[in-house]
């Protein structure tokens, strides 16, 4: 299992001729993640862990992918794991890493996935 769950940031489109060796090329306010471009002219990608815990893991994280798919998202879902056995939901906002649990006794939940309410105006309403 994952103990953590990571955000990777790409700097999109830049010119190599215009960009500082060593510099982070991603300028996105809210998040950590860096991307460095190096003298060999690659680019090395550090990540944001946005959920970690000890003994815990965050595994198959959904989105509401219907609308938000290859867009910014705020919220992901995914199966937590405790010493490997899903016991819980968990719902995370990416860019503040707040947390939401549900968790009952004796409940073994497994993949979320997002369902949508039909007539939904926020992106987590579902």
């Amino acid at each position: 299992p994952c103990k953590q769950a990571k955000k990777w940031v790409s700097p999109g489109y830049f010119s190599l001729s215009q960009a500082d060796t060593g510099k982070n090329l991603v300028t996105l306010p809210y998040t950590t993640a860096t991307a460095t471009l190096r003298s060999d002219e690659t680019i090395w990608l550090e990540p944001e862990v946005i959920f970690s815990g000890p003994r815990h893991a965050f595994e198959f994280p959904q989105i509401n992918y219907k609308k938000y798919s290859g867009k910014p998202y705020t919220y992901t879902y995914g199966l937590g794991l405790n010493h490997f056995v899903p016991d819980r939901l968990c719902k995370l906002n990416v860019k503040t890493k707040e947390t939401w649990v549900w968790q009952e006794p004796d409940s073994y939940p497994s993949e979320p996935i997002f369902v949508s309410h039909p007539d939904a105006l926020e992106e987590d309403d579902g």
